[in-house]
């Protein structure tokens, strides 16, 4: 009894996984893929999608580039250029920690109490780089995107938008690292996150509106290179990867401004 009790477990063991593995043959159409196609979806795919650590590690790296380029080399736009990569995938990761973090509250305190502990580290950099030292730094503007989703999440629809757009005026007028344009991208971030092909035409229509309108009123702007970021959201997969501690990759942006800011004195 127990032998043919195992025989028949067994049997359906198979039954189940030549199920799962028909099924991963055809596309929800019910269209049935070919081994190219197989291999595509299942290998290709992962290889080029990036994970939250991934992008973690690339927004980290070209914002400190970013950083590089205005201290030391001024004149050279190509490393201004790579750093627009960085803050359209900050404000993804705000998104996306938006949608996962169990307190929002806590969220939201973290990343002001960061903002103040940035900001004088962040002042020294601007004054060093002899740029406007009345700047409010990225954490600020990051916050400001966090606080809009929750918004958008508690109150009626007319009573959201009137209070994000009141918090995007904010931004702007009280000088905040990216301003208005920050607010916003953290929203279209998140719509990226519930619909993938809108999201990433947002994205380029936001960034273009940015370059558009600071050229409207009489300034240059490179942040129309902010679309070279959008190839690497559109491969975030969702996935968190290796974990990062947090206290890492906040502490990652007062830390690199002081290294760069000990670095600077020294060679002056």
């Amino acid at each position: 009894m127990r032998a043919w009790y195992n025989r028949d477990t067994e049997r359906s063991k198979i039954t189940k996984q030549a199920s799962r593995l028909a099924d991963a043959k055809r596309e929800p159409s019910g269209k049935r893929l070919t081994r190219f196609e197989l291999v595509y979806n299942h290998d290709v795919k992962k290889r080029l999608s990036l994970s939250s650590t991934g992008l973690k590690i690339i927004a980290m790296l070209t914002m400190a580039i970013d950083h590089i380029g205005v201290l030391f080399f001024p004149g050279d736009l190509m490393w201004r250029v790579i750093g627009r990569i960085s803050f359209p995938i900050f404000a993804l990761l705000i998104a996306e920690g938006f949608e996962r973090t169990g307190n929002v509250r806590n969220y939201l305190i973290r990343l002001l109490a960061f903002a103040a502990i940035s900001q004088v580290p962040y002042r020294l950099f601007l004054q060093a780089a002899n740029q406007p030292i009345e700047k409010l730094n990225i954490f600020f503007t990051l916050a400001a995107g966090l606080f809009s989703l929750l918004l958008l999440k508690k109150l009626i629809p007319v009573h959201a938008w009137l209070g994000v757009f009141g918090i995007a005026a904010a931004a702007q007028y009280l000088n905040f690292d990216y301003g208005a344009y920050g607010v916003f991208l953290v929203l279209v971030s998140a719509l990226f996150l519930r619909t993938r092909e809108v999201g990433i035409f947002l994205l380029f229509v936001l960034h273009t509106f940015q370059t558009v309108w600071v050229f409207l009123i009489g300034q240059l702007s490179i942040q129309i290179y902010a679309a070279l970021s959008v190839p690497f959201v559109a491969l975030y997969n969702r996935e968190r990867g290796r974990e990062l501690h947090r206290l890492l990759l906040y502490g990652f942006y007062p830390m690199h401004l002081l290294v760069l800011l000990l670095i600077w004195i020294f060679l002056n």
